[in-house]
């Protein structure tokens, strides 16, 4: 993500407007190729080492934007850490030690001589009681440090793709400012809303849907800048969420801002004639990684019933969807069982689900909701199908318990 000093926007009538760049641009190539060579040249050296360099290149004034910017999703890609074959913070205190010791020993002798404490006598001492060359012990006495941190890891890519990464992250950057979004969505198919929706709700957005499959979905989404939500975590979850929706080929956005010191009150739009590319994958079966866990948990209990997350979408009379986690089948019957998981919303976006629910929900359907987000279990009873309030996760062989009461009922 790049922080509000690095995006580039203008405003015009009213509206933000960000400085998208030319992905094909030749110098604009250059300089990502060349960003992209000075951080996979220092993998496996010191951070400061790369920071050095990077203040070299990049420069301080404002016509060095793009550049930091370029950088800064670099370094979003890179992973450091501490490499030291005795953890530094131990090590600085067998060195400290030692040179108190050789602090003493003049001392203490009959004939005491003027105190000089030999540096390398004292490393070479801690080394050999330590068992690693006194090499190791200079360079890992402060390798917990960040500029000391070593690159490890940097997922390369291309130049071409950095460019059009910066353009989705200039728009990301300005939906921080959102008070409220307006999503539209025409065409697209299953596999598309299914991760659309489970994103939204992964995220913990507040929103509201309207339509169906087929008329196409119009999503009102509460922005970081709402009454409610006025978070920088809130804002970064906004964020995330964004990729998601560039994989579809008709859609468009609408956003109230307050940008600025002063808060004025400004448009965003963004559409596919904005020409962003998605840099993440769609993959129609993405689940918090919660719940992935309860297929193979389900089926150690060898049951007649049958778990899968390729579930349908299930229209709420144009008021909002359902996106299943799983679908139950029983082969013997072929009844089904939705189940939906609330257990990442907070109360105020559950009370609106569950009323939603109580009033065009599915009869054949499991309510498996957190019991961190269920002040009580008042009013949960109206819901058609089968409640349970669960800790960390669901537990399986609860689910095959209310999965048996629903059948039982059907008869």
């Amino acid at each position: 993500m790049l922080t509000a000093d690095l995006v580039q926007a203008r405003v015009y009538r009213q509206e933000v407007r960000p400085r998208y760049i030319d992905a094909e641009d030749e110098g604009n190539l250059a300089l990502a190729g060349e960003l992209i060579d000075v951080f996979r040249g220092h993998e496996g050296r010191p951070r400061h080492e790369l920071d050095q360099e990077l203040k070299e290149l990049l420069g301080t004034g404002t016509e060095f934007l793009l550049h930091r910017a370029l950088a800064k999703l670099l370094l979003d890609r890179s992973t450091f850490d501490t490499e030291s074959e005795v953890e530094p913070d131990e090590l600085r205190g067998a060195v400290f030690e030692a040179a108190a010791d050789a602090y003493r020993a003049p001392l203490e002798g009959d004939d005491a001589q003027p105190f000089h404490l030999d540096r390398d006598s004292v490393l070479g001492g801690v080394a050999e009681r330590l068992g690693v060359e006194a090499g190791q012990i200079e360079r890992g006495l402060y390798a917990d440090l960040k500029d000391e941190q070593i690159l490890q890891n940097w997922k390369p890519c291309k130049p071409d793709w950095l460019l059009r990464r910066y353009n989705v992250a200039l728009a990301q950057g300005v939906l921080f400012k959102a008070a409220e979004l307006e999503i539209r969505i025409d065409g697209g198919d299953i596999r598309q809303h299914r991760e659309l929706f489970r994103k939204i709700k992964f995220f913990q957005l507040m929103h509201r849907v309207e339509g169906d499959a087929d008329s196409g979905y119009v999503i009102r989404l509460d922005g970081p800048l709402s009454v409610f939500k006025s978070s920088g975590r809130y804002g970064l979850r906004m964020a995330s969420f964004l990729p998601t929706l560039l994989h579809f080929d008709r859609w468009s956005l609408t956003a109230r801002l307050l940008w600025g010191k002063k808060r004025r009150e400004l448009g965003f739009r963004l559409s596919p004639a904005d020409g962003l590319r998605p840099h993440t994958r769609l993959t129609g079966q993405w689940q918090p990684e919660v719940l992935t866990w309860l297929p193979e948990q389900f089926e150690k209990l060898e049951s007649e019933w049958t778990i899968s997350t390729d579930a349908e979408l299930v229209d709420l009379d144009g008021r909002g969807v359902l996106v299943p986690d799983f679908v139950f089948e029983h082969p013997g019957s072929g009844f089904e069982v939705y189940m939906e998981v609330f257990g990442f919303w907070n109360k105020g976006a559950v009370a609106s689900r569950l009323e939603l629910l109580r009033r065009h929900g599915p009869d054949n359907l499991i309510l498996a909701l957190s019991k961190q987000l269920a002040s009580g279990r008042e009013g949960l009873g109206e819901i058609p199908g089968e409640i349970f309030l669960f800790s960390a996760s669901p537990v399986a062989r609860k689910v095959l318990k209310a999965l048996e009461e629903l059948r039982r009922r059907s008869g």
